[in-house]
């Protein structure tokens, strides 16, 4: 069995990775981390997260008081945050899984370094069908990518921090990699003003808005037609699942730094 500890339990992901962890045999929650002064701290999260009842397992607002329980910490926050957590984990030997997006070069290393002592998993993207639809965006860049205008354009809530999201330079390093181009050189933001796009560029559109969870779509754009591949999710559900995955596969791993790939074995 192993127990985990979810941070961040008010936010839609939280919420969601409590109803689905709830519902595997081999996963116990042992309770949740939120800012102090929350008026959910010492809550339940079954009643927190909507389950409709409660399941022993309440809300902290210091992660010390409670991580010695737990084997691995689940952290979908953001990076600030993330790294306070990591700290945490390193004291008192835990392993994180964390599907925050939005990290700093210097965040990166840290967590690099960390994975030296502890497991620690990083994620952008925890659907298991997302990535049939990366597989398909590197087939077809390797097939036509040259010839191709090439856009990411990204949807998510209002709320979300980081423009692009993690999936979304994900998906671009992948493109930019089946056709060797430098990334750095290749990327553009939007369009303002004068100006003929160059050739081999890729870019990016980032939208804002409501509440819609996520929404990403590559569109190679040639002289005479277009091909657009598009990956809409209509709740946090499958991402909650991929990570609750990953908590599952971290919980018995030595330290190192793992990728969701490896937990889909893809």
């Amino acid at each position: 069995m192993t127990k985990l500890l979810i941070t961040g339990p008010k936010g839609n992901m939280g919420q969601e990775i409590v109803r689905v962890a709830y519902n595997r045999s081999e996963i116990e929650i042992v309770g949740g981390v939120g800012p102090a002064g929350r008026d959910y701290i010492g809550k339940d999260l079954g009643v927190l997260s909507g389950l409709g009842q409660e399941i022993n397992a309440k809300v902290y607002d210091d992660i010390n008081s409670i991580i010695g329980l737990c084997d691995v910490v689940v952290d979908c926050t953001n990076p600030e945050v993330t790294i306070k957590i990591l700290k945490s984990c390193l004291e008192n030997g835990k392993a994180l899984v964390t599907g925050t997006t939005g990290f700093s070069d210097q965040d990166k290393k840290i967590l690099k370094d960390a994975s030296k002592q502890i497991p620690v998993l990083v994620a952008s993207n925890t659907s298991r069908k997302a990535h049939i639809f990366f597989d398909l965006i590197k087939k077809l860049s390797k097939k036509t990518g040259r010839e191709a205008d090439i856009d990411i354009v990204e949807m998510h809530e209002n709320k979300k921090l980081d423009a692009p999201s993690g999936t979304a330079k994900e998906i671009a390093a992948m493109i930019a990699a089946e056709l060797d181009l430098d990334l750095s050189q290749a990327v553009e933001y939007g369009r303002k003003g004068k100006g003929i796009r160059k050739s081999n560029s890729i870019c990016f559109h980032s939208i804002r808005s409501g509440n819609y969870p996520t929404s990403h779509r590559v569109i190679f754009g040639y002289q005479n037609e277009k091909i657009e591949l598009h990956f809409d999710g209509y709740n946090m559900n499958s991402c909650a699942e991929g990570i609750v995955d990953a908590v599952s596969y971290i919980s018995d791993k030595k330290p190192g730094f793992y990728r969701i790939e490896d937990v889909f074995n893809l």
